[in-house]
């Protein structure tokens, strides 16, 4: 054996454990390598068998899909496997081995196929999904830096698939999922977006990944189903842009395909979808404004009751825009693009508003008390905070009626900052909330730097009640810990009584959700909860009168 061939046989066995070379019949034509351990034979008895022997049954569709989408001088993979089935009967109660299969196809008249095994850990390996959307979508944005393009994939097919043969579906996109994968420049360069969207960031050539989506394109016809593949490629190879600004044109195309498909007025190149991106955006930023000057939104309310007597304590006041669109999306860009505290303000003036008008509607009833949001990202905004601070002075006689609740606090810098205006506002008689409280990993730090009034408990853990004693144990926890510090603990999302009574149980004070009541456009509230076997006797009203007050 010459120098030159043992130094090919080493760098192969470098990165595998198992070189075959298969014919065109897809017989085995060469083995070499640890095949006693990945096959229980000894490499030579491989000769002469069907390659696809090798493998369990299951996987020979996404194996051949990965293979047909070979063209000459192309390669493939690394498409996790799994091994056939062991004939050693010791053995046979051990998980199924898995392997890493690539391959490539050497031009010339022989259609052989090269292929490399390499062992992988029995948790590892066939079923492992594409890519998260995020990880995606900066796979392809650093593709892209080396020229890439990215290839955006519809298969409306798969939708009523799905209702007719649901395995066959989940077949099917585990074959396209192969062809992306192995089309894919990068480990985490494909994904599916939706049910039936897909993403892919590519070589140039796409020939390949054409090839194997003919092919499922075909196979599905033979079986009397029509997938409706069509696809629309993105240049991601512009020089103009830099890496930030290349991911977020990716972003932006990625996301308006997820949700208008090809239908949307896709950009054909990164440049074209970074300048979609910022005319879409000025155009928003434009809309929002005209929103806030003209207050074109109404405010709801939604009661949160005391859990000790099911009784009325405060509404939240949510805002609802008049063109029916997403509160949270609006919201949400507001704070991407730091408008939002111009939001807050008017929405917190819109509250004081009700609060006087309702004191005029009815001079003797119950005062009328609201909690109103606030964005962490507004309480960093030098004007906002003097606005703010300034109307709480022209306000308070309102100090016990008017409470503030911080939104996503995971925005907060500067801490120390952020407790001082804090501390200003309850300096002022005004009670401050956190929201969402628990929800991330920083969510005590802010408990330990934030001297505030209450929490408000993310719905999550509402949610996961009675799942688990993990979580339950968890929850108790957490209120334990509030309670200690002698913080008001809020419980959101509660629907159920289940829910209601575990809450009052471990000490919750206040709750929320569609238990007490939804968000209604005006602050009425009618209770439909009798008070608990355990709770006090509060004086209650006239049998028919409905309350409108906090």
């Amino acid at each position: 054996m010459s120098s030159q061939i043992k130094r090919f046989i080493s760098f192969a066995f470098a990165a595998a454990d198992l070189l075959i070379e298969v014919g065109a019949a897809g017989e085995v034509r060469f083995a070499l390598g640890a095949a006693l351990t990945l096959t229980d034979q000894r490499d030579d008895s491989l000769r002469g068998r069907n390659w696809l022997d090798l493998f369990d049954p299951a996987d020979h569709a996404a194996i051949q899909s990965m293979v047909e989408a070979l063209g000459p001088r192309g390669r493939c993979g690394p498409l996790p496997v799994r091994m056939a089935a062991t004939s050693v009967p010791e053995r046979r109660n051990e998980p199924p081995r898995r392997a890493a299969l690539s391959a490539c196809r050497l031009a010339g008249p022989e259609e052989w196929l090269s292929c490399v095994l390499t062992a992988l850990p029995a948790n590892d390996g066939a079923e492992k999904p594409l890519a998260d959307i995020e990880e995606f979508m900066a796979a392809a944005s650093k593709a892209g830096e080396a020229g890439a393009e990215l290839t955006l994939l519809d298969a409306p097919g798969l939708a009523s698939l799905a209702q007719r043969d649901p395995a066959l579906c989940q077949t099917v996109v585990q074959r396209i999922n192969t062809v992306l994968r192995g089309a894919a420049v990068a480990e985490n360069a494909a994904t599916q977006l939706s049910e039936t969207r897909f993403g892919v960031a590519h070589g140039g050539d796409d020939a390949s990944l054409r090839k194997g989506l003919a092919a499922i394109t075909a196979e599905g016809a033979r079986n009397g189903f029509d997938l409706g593949i069509s696809a629309h490629n993105l240049d991601l190879s512009d020089k103009g842009l830099e890496p930030d600004e290349l991911l977020q044109a990716v972003r932006f195309a990625v996301n308006r395909f997820s949700a208008m498909g090809l239908d949307a007025a896709l950009p054909g190149s990164a440049t074209e979808a970074f300048e979609q991106m910022v005319d879409s955006a000025i155009e928003r930023m434009n809309d929002f404004a005209e929103v806030v000057r003209e207050e074109k939104f109404d405010l709801s309310f939604q009661p949160i009751v005391e859990l000790a007597s099911n009784a009325l304590h405060h509404f939240e006041v949510l805002a609802r825009f008049t063109d029916g669109s997403s509160p949270f999306e609006k919201v949400q860009f507001a704070e991407e693009i730091g408008v939002i505290e111009k939001f807050d303000f008017a929405v917190f003036t819109r509250s004081i508003a009700a609060i006087r008008a309702e004191d005029r509607r009815c001079p003797a009833a119950q005062p009328l008390r609201l909690a109103v949001n606030m964005s962490g990202k507004s309480l960093e905004n030098a004007l906002f905070i003097r606005l703010l601070l300034a109307s709480l002075d022209d306000n308070r006689d309102l100090a016990g009626r008017l409470s503030l609740e911080v939104t996503e606090s995971a925005r907060l810098q500067d801490l120390a900052r952020a407790e001082r205006v804090i501390q200003e506002i309850r300096r002022r008689g005004f009670d401050v909330y956190i929201d969402d409280f628990g929800a991330g990993a920083a969510s005590f730090q802010y408990l330990q730097a934030l001297t505030v009034t209450g929490v408000k408990i993310d719905g999550s853990y509402i949610k996961r009640i009675g799942g688990s004693r993990r979580d339950d144990t968890l929850l108790r926890g957490l209120v334990r810990l509030c309670g200690d510090l002698e913080i008001v603990t809020v419980g959101e999302m509660v629907e159920t009584m289940e829910q209601g009574d575990f809450l009052r149980g471990i000490g919750v004070t206040l709750g929320q959700g569609w238990l007490f009541g939804k968000a209604a456009p005006t602050p009425v509230w009618a209770s439909k909860l009798a008070p608990p076997a355990s709770a006090p006797r509060v004086r209650g009203r006239r049998q028919g009168v409905t309350e409108s007050w906090g």
